[in-house]
C-alpha cells in the first residue's frame, strides 16, 4: 500500500474511531439517565413507604374507630359528633394559630356552624381556608401549628366562652396519633419494581451495544496501529532513498 493510500485509509479509520467513541459516549449518557430515573423511583418508593399520617381515635358509641385526620373527618367525627350528645363530652373546633378564629373550608361550613350555634357565633368569628380538603395540606397545617384543635370553655376570670387550644399530640389524652401510612405501599412497590425491571432490561441492551462498539473500536485501533506502522516505514524508506 502506497503512502497516499495509507494516509487516506488512516484518515478513514480515525474518523470511524471518533464516530464509534461518540456513539459509546451517547450510550453511557443514556445509561446515566436511566440510572437517575431509577434513583428517583427509589426515592419516591422510600417516601411512600415511610410517610406518616395522623389518625383520630373516634368513639362511635360501641367501639373505637381509627380515622384519618382530614377536614372531612374532622367535621364528621371530631366536630359534629357531639351534636345532640351529653354536654359533658368535649366538642373540638379547628382554630387559627392565635386561637381567635375558627377555621372553615367554605362559606357553607361557616353558615352551618353559625346556625348550629344558635347565635353563639358570628361571621367575625371565622376565617375561610379553601385548601382544607387537601389532606396533605390539612395534616401539615395541624403538625406545624398553623391550625389547632380547641375546646370552647368558660373563662374563670371573665365568665366568657374562650377557646382553649391543644396541640394534636395532647388532644383528648392521645386521641390523635401519628402512624405509618401503608395505604400507598403496595402501589408504590409495584411501580418501583416495574421501573427497576424496565431499567435493568434497557441497561442490558445498552451494555451489549457498548460492548459491540468497544469490540469495533478495538479492531479499528488495531488497524490504525498497523497503518501507522506502514506509513512510518514508507516515510523512513523515502528518507533513505534521498540520503
Amino acid at each position: 500500500m502506497g503512502l497516499s493510500a495509507s494516509q487516506a485509509r488512516f484518515l478513514q479509520l480515525t474518523a470511524r474511531r471518533s464516530n464509534v467513541e461518540y456513539q459509546a459516549q451517547q450510550i453511557n449518557f443514556q445509561r446515566l439517565q436511566w440510572s437517575d430515573k431509577l434513583e428517583a423511583a427509589s426515592m419516591k418508593y422510600q417516601d411512600a413507604t415511610t410517610n406518616r399520617v395522623l389518625t383520630f381515635a373516634f368513639n362511635n358509641g360501641s367501639s373505637i374507630q381509627d380515622v384519618d385526620v382530614t377536614y372531612k373527618n374532622y367535621k364528621n367525627y371530631m366536630n359534629q359528633q357531639m351534636d345532640g350528645l351529653s354536654t359533658s363530652q368535649q366538642k373540638y373546633y379547628l382554630v387559627s394559630s392565635t386561637g381567635n378564629k375558627m377555621v372553615v373550608g367554605s362559606e357553607e361550613d361557616m353558615e352551618t356552624m353559625i346556625t348550629q350555634s344558635n347565635g353563639k357565633f358570628t361571621y367575625d368569628d371565622f376565617m375561610i381556608a379553601p385548601d382544607l380538603d387537601n389532606v396533605e395540606v390539612f395534616q401539615d397545617a395541624i403538625k406545624n401549628g398553623t391550625y389547632y384543635f380547641a375546646t370552647l370553655e368558660e373563662s374563670e376570670e371573665t365568665g366568657e366562652s374562650v377557646f382553649k387550644t391543644q396541640g394534636w399530640e395532647t388532644l383528648g389524652g392521645g386521641a390523635i396519633s401519628e402512624e405509618l401510612d401503608k395505604t400507598d405501599d403496595t402501589e408504590a412497590e409495584a411501580e418501583y419494581e416495574q421501573m427497576q425491571t424496565k431499567v435493568q432490561n434497557i441497561d442490558k441492551k445498552l451494555e451489549m451495544q457498548l460492548n459491540q462498539l468497544e469490540t469495533e473500536r478495538s479492531a479499528i485501533q488495531t488497524e490504525i496501529d498497523s497503518i501507522s506502522k506502514v506509513i512510518d516505514d514508507n516515510v523512513e524508506s523515502s528518507f533513505k532513498t534521498f540520503s
